[in-house]
């Protein structure tokens, strides 16, 4: 009776082990696989493909047309040229008229004004900067409204030391302007290209060099859509004037501009 009983159980359990891994199978192939999700979505991307700037994506002009204090160039599309994959942006000695004045240098300035804005996110360009004393390129986001403020400054360099950053974030109005603003200093950013960025959201911004972060701001963040402005100034209150020495043409190189948002 009882070698009975114990071959009945060893048949039992040998006919359930099948039964127990069909189980485990049919259980493995019910669980969903679920993509991890994507820290960012891409929202705005240039990567200046063909030959001419795609309109209305960007405007090929200042969007204010204003005088900025010791700035001596006139702004003109005439100055932007895409080849290669490369928007270039070249300062050149030549006269042209500009807010009323005749100007004794070129350059250029291209906005996605009233073609893209955005609150909050990753904006990011790639790009080479020229070295020249005198020039200022810069990469910055500003209002829809008309006025510069507020405005973040992703990156602002002065051709004389292109080794040094310049980055701020201004809020206020016109007559209670404030701002936090720094500077990071590193490698000859015009040797070679470089991403430079800020992620924006309700609380900070974090400016990115290559990736790492340099510099953070907590106070002061604008919550309205900014648009995209790439410019080459010559002149300006931190550039100061070219001379003799200045070495004209001189180009700055952006690769490509991506802007992103939280999924």
């Amino acid at each position: 009776m009882t070698q009975t009983r114990v071959f009945v159980s060893l048949i039992l359990i040998a006919a359930a082990l099948p039964l127990t891994a069909q189980t485990k199978a049919l259980s493995k192939a019910k669980t969903p696989v679920v993509p991890p999700t994507p820290q960012w979505v891409e929202t705005f991307s240039e990567d200046f493909n063909g030959t001419e700037l795609e309109f209305p994506k960007w405007t090929a002009h200042d969007p204010w047309g204003k005088e900025r204090p010791r700035e001596v160039q006139a702004y003109v599309p005439e100055a932007l040229t895409l080849a290669d994959g490369i928007l270039r942006i070249t300062a050149r000695r030549g006269s042209a008229r500009y807010a009323g004045q005749l100007r004794e240098y070129t350059s250029g300035s291209v906005a996605t004004w009233g073609s893209f804005a955005q609150t909050y996110g990753k904006f990011e360009i790639r790009c080479r900067m020229p070295a020249a004393k005198g020039l200022e390129p810069k990469f910055w986001l500003v209002p829809l409204s008309g006025s510069e403020i507020p405005s973040i400054d992703v990156f602002d360099a002065i051709g004389s030391d292109p080794t040094r950053l310049l980055m701020a974030n201004r809020w206020g109005d016109e007559k209670t302007e404030r701002s936090f603003s720094g500077s990071w200093s590193d490698v000859d950013f015009s040797r070679d290209f470089h991403t430079f960025a800020v992620e924006w959201d309700a609380d900070k911004i974090v400016w990115l060099v290559d990736g790492k972060e340099r510099l953070r701001a907590t106070e002061g963040i604008p919550s309205q859509p900014l648009c995209l402005v790439i410019n080459l100034a010559v002149g300006g209150l931190q550039a100061r004037y070219p001379d003799n020495s200045t070495p004209l043409p001189a180009t700055f190189e952006i690769d490509y501009v991506r802007v992103y948002q939280r999924p």
